[in-house]
Order: C-alpha cells, then sequence, then structure tokens
C-alpha cells in the first residue's frame, strides 16, 4: 500500500518529535525538560507536540504501544503453540521486549545507548509511576489474546520481572552477556513455572 505524502511529513513530524524529546531526557532528565523545550528542539509549536503524544510521558514511552501489539499479536497467532510459548522468546531472545534485534546484534553503542535511556528512567519518579501503570494497563490486552485473564496476570508479573533484570544490568555496569545469562536463568524460570501452572 502506497504511504501518501501527507502520512509520510506526518511520520516524519512525529519521529524527529520523539528523537529530539529522548535526547532533551537523556541530557537533562526527563523532569527538567518541558513540551516547549522539545517543541523548541524539534521547529515545532508546543500545540503539534500535545497533538502527536498528549503528554510529556507519552514522548518518553512512544515504543510501549509498539511492544504490546508485537506481544499481543504473537499470543493471538500462537496456533496450537500455549501463550507461554509465544511469549517466551519476546522475552528472553533480545534486549528489548518484543524488540527486532537479538542479543547477537548488541554492540557497545547500543548497550551505552540503552543504559543512558534506563538511567533517565530509574531517576524520574514521574517515570517510574508511569511505567507501572503501563505493565498493569497490559493485563486486559494480553488476557484478550491469551483468553485467560489469570495467565495475563502472572504473565505480567514476568514482564516486570524481565524489566529489573534488564534495568538493574544496564544500571550496574554489566555485560550483554551478563543480563542475557540472568535474562535466561530467571525470566526462563519464571516462563517455566507460567508454562506448568497453566498447562492444558
Amino acid at each position: 500500500m502506497m504511504v501518501s505524502l501527507r502520512e509520510r511529513k506526518r511520520s516524519e513530524t512525529r519521529q524527529r518529535i520523539s528523537d529530539c524529546a529522548t535526547r532533551l531526557f537523556e541530557q537533562r532528565g526527563f523532569e527538567s525538560v518541558t513540551l516547549a523545550d522539545v517543541a523548541a528542539a524539534a521547529e515545532v509549536s508546543v500545540k503539534t507536540v500535545v497533538n502527536y503524544f498528549g503528554a510529556k510521558e507519552d514522548l518518553f514511552f512512544d515504543a510501549e504501544p509498539a511492544v504490546l501489539d508485537g506481544l499481543v499479536a504473537a499470543i493471538a497467532d500462537r496456533g496450537d503453540a500455549s501463550p507461554t510459548a509465544a511469549l517466551r522468546p519476546l522475552v528472553v531472545n533480545g534486549p528489548i521486549l518484543s524488540g527486532p534485534c537479538t542479543w547477537d546484534v548488541v554492540d557497545d553503542a547500543m548497550w551505552e545507548a540503552m543504559r543512558t535511556f534506563a538511567a533517565c528512567e530509574r531517576d524520574s519518579p514521574t517515570l517510574t509511576t508511569r511505567r507501572a501503570a503501563i505493565l498493569q494497563s497490559w493485563l486486559a490486552p494480553l488476557g484478550e489474546a491469551s483468553g485467560s485473564t489469570a495467565w495475563a496476570a502472572v504473565a505480567t508479573g514476568v514482564l516486570i520481572v524481565r524489566h529489573s533484570i534488564v534495568q538493574e544490568g544496564l544500571l550496574t555496569g554489566c555485560s550483554p552477556a551478563t543480563v542475557r545469562r540472568r535474562l535466561h536463568d530467571t525470566a526462563g524460570a519464571a516462563l517455566d513455572a507460567l508454562e506448568r501452572g497453566f498447562e492444558r
């Protein structure tokens, strides 16, 4: 399907705003940056920023809707596999939940960028609170995709554990290999327990 020039320009503007916001947040801290600062850096009006993102927190977490879409799609389209089997690779196979890259492609620059992003989140009470709210909001769509609210509740707990492992590893200077191993061991064990608990 052809993307119209207008849609392409909207997408480019949205991405420019997001990129400028991320750089400002990482340089100055989330709490110190205003929507006016983001608008000035992206060379748009504050109204334009709000039209695209709604709130400052949405600028920081702009990738989360796509993450949820990936989780829901994998679980809903699992065929004969269990919901846990569909979830497992998205949890353990890469540094970013439901992300396109695997652990094998992580380089120093990417890891350092992730560390900076994680520190920005950790240092902001607003973002910490929003992260918890985002994970909580995933319960209903994961329950619908899996057919079990109980499964989704426990799976959401696994996702919280995953986030904690990766964030702590980044912020304490661990290597990707170390975080990958911890994720495999701890989140993997949690997924094993989830699979056993919801055997058909």
